[in-house]
């Protein structure tokens, strides 16, 4: 199982940008927490919800984001998908925005971008649902799904970012090219 945002996306920057453009906060600063209130200099709870309410209201906004992964890692995805080596399953947990459903918005980006028409699933109970599949290995960085997946016994692997860095005793890749190599062993 790999997760999307901030696995393959990246919906921190796409977050800090919009948040720039309606407030004019800095966009170079490193996500400590996952409230982005409490790290974002300039940014209170309420002007978060701002943002929140932004992205709920744009067409397709999970289509727009930039990749997290590099190129290279795409393509190394692409090909362990294409061999049928490993069943890969896409599981995020977001919220709908207007335009396209969350489940083919995330398959067009992955189509885009990687170039494999995915299998994708939104849920935020990544754990039992990944038990469900009996999924053998998970890739996810948001604490909650982390502790979420190893509580209904999912072998899990971080996605390091400094706001998860506190879970400890699990191996974690900085890059999505990590994790495949792991896979690929």
């Amino acid at each position: 199982m790999i997760d999307v945002d901030d696995v393959l996306t990246n919906f921190n920057k796409a977050f800090l940008q919009l948040s720039h453009e309606l407030f004019g906060t800095p966009t170079d600063i490193q996500i400590e927490v996952w409230d982005f209130y409490k790290c974002v200099p300039g940014l209170t709870y309420e002007m978060e919800q701002i943002v929140w309410e932004k992205i709920r209201q744009t067409d397709d906004f999970y289509l727009t984001l930039p990749a997290y992964a590099s190129q290279e890692d795409l393509l190394l995805l692409r090909k362990v998908i294409q061999t049928g080596e490993h069943e890969i399953f896409f599981i995020t947990s977001r919220f709908p925005t207007k335009g396209k459903s969350i489940e083919e918005q995330t398959t067009l980006w992955i189509e885009n971008h990687v170039g494999v028409t995915p299998k994708v699933f939104v849920t935020s109970k990544k754990g039992q649902f990944c038990k469900e599949l009996s999924i053998e290995l998970a890739l996810d960085d948001a604490p909650h799904h982390i502790n979420d997946l190893t509580n209904h016994g999912i072998p899990t692997v971080i996605m390091d970012w400094s706001y998860n860095r506190h879970i400890k005793n699990l191996p974690r890749v900085r890059t999505l090219g990590e994790f495949i190599a792991l896979i690929s062993r």
